[in-house]
């Protein structure tokens, strides 16, 4: 069974299109990672984008064994009590499996489409 079929929090196989996992309740599960972001707020426009387009997209951060965890797009993130998000916190955007390839060719097509950063 490939990473496809396998919850992305807690590894448990999932047959294809299980939402949540039956093992540890993760939204993510018969989800893919169509962008890996180091800061929130890159995350968040890929997030963006593809709501906007239709897509279902989950905001997470991984934690530091790369874990993702879903987080609530909407509300400031504030990992554990600390008073900054550590700086090796990263973020992902995930789509139901079914909408993976079409999410992947929006957020390809959103960064081709960026002027390029001035030499």
């Amino acid at each position: 069974m490939d990473s496809a079929h396998q919850c992305p929090s807690c590894g448990a196989p999932i047959a294809a299109g299980t939402a949540p996992c039956p093992r540890c309740g993760s939204l993510l599960a018969g989800a893919r990672s169509v962008a890996v972001e180091p800061m929130r707020q890159e995350a968040l426009l890929a997030f963006s984008l593809l709501e906007s387009a239709g897509m279902h997209p989950v905001l997470t951060y991984q934690d530091d064994s790369g874990v993702p965890h879903p987080i609530d797009p909407e509300e400031p993130f504030m990992r554990g009590g600390g008073l900054i998000v550590p700086v090796t916190t990263t973020f992902a955007v995930y789509v139901p499996e079914s909408e993976a390839d079409e999410s992947e060719k929006i957020l390809e097509d959103a960064r081709a489409s960026q002027p390029e950063a001035d030499a």
